[in-house]
């Protein structure tokens, strides 16, 4: 009878420690998180041109869990451009995208991301001039695209978790008003601490 109660406590005990295993960052079904790093808008620099590749990036992110592996995701992101003396050729990113995120558990506290979905993509371009030109001013390009994205997150306490992430979308920006479009690749690289409710 012993050796049965034994065994009996130690599957419930295996079960118990697996079903934590399998659930990281769970402490609740909703989650808000942001983010801050970097950001580099792949632009085709024009010769003889200073430029800004990349700046500052930020990310919020809001979701709704339907089970341990699956999650609705919500996102902001924004790159600022450089438009200083110095560098008069750069974009700035306004990005509002809607997608599903998927959590593969590492360890009991510790999760592996995959986020892909759309996004409508605002890109503002300072074109190019020179020093005793008249500025042009930015011009504005909005287009839906793809995004993809891969994170690690580690739930440090019930309600609050910390996580890299990386992403990756495009986006469409014209060099002048009514000319052709050009597409380029838009990739953010942050930290960023998330609150579970």
């Amino acid at each position: 009878m012993t050796t049965i109660r034994t065994a009996l406590a130690g599957l419930a005990l295996g079960l118990a420690s697996n079903a934590f295993a399998q659930a990281p960052n769970l402490a609740a079904a909703n989650y808000i998180g942001v983010e801050r790093g970097t950001g580099k808008v792949s632009l085709n620099c024009p010769a003889n041109t200073d430029c800004s590749r990349v700046d500052v990036s930020h990310v919020v992110r809001a979701g709704h869990r339907f089970d341990p592996s699956w999650a609705f995701e919500v996102t902001y992101r924004h790159i600022d451009a450089d438009w200083g003396f110095l560098r008069s050729y750069s974009a700035e990113l306004t990005s509002f995208g809607l997608g599903a995120a998927y959590t593969l558990p590492l360890s009991g506290s510790v999760g592996a991301l995959v986020r892909f979905g759309g996004a409508s993509n605002g890109l503002k371009l300072q074109p190019a001039v020179g020093l005793l030109d008249q500025n042009p001013g930015t011009i504005s390009t909005t287009a839906v695209k793809p995004y993809l994205g891969f994170g690690l997150s580690w739930q440090f306490a019930r309600h609050w978790s910390t996580s890299l992430n990386a992403d990756w979308t495009r986006a469409d920006l014209r060099e002048t008003s009514g000319g052709p479009k050009q597409t380029v690749t838009v990739r953010t690289l942050g930290a960023g601490i998330a609150f579970n409710f």
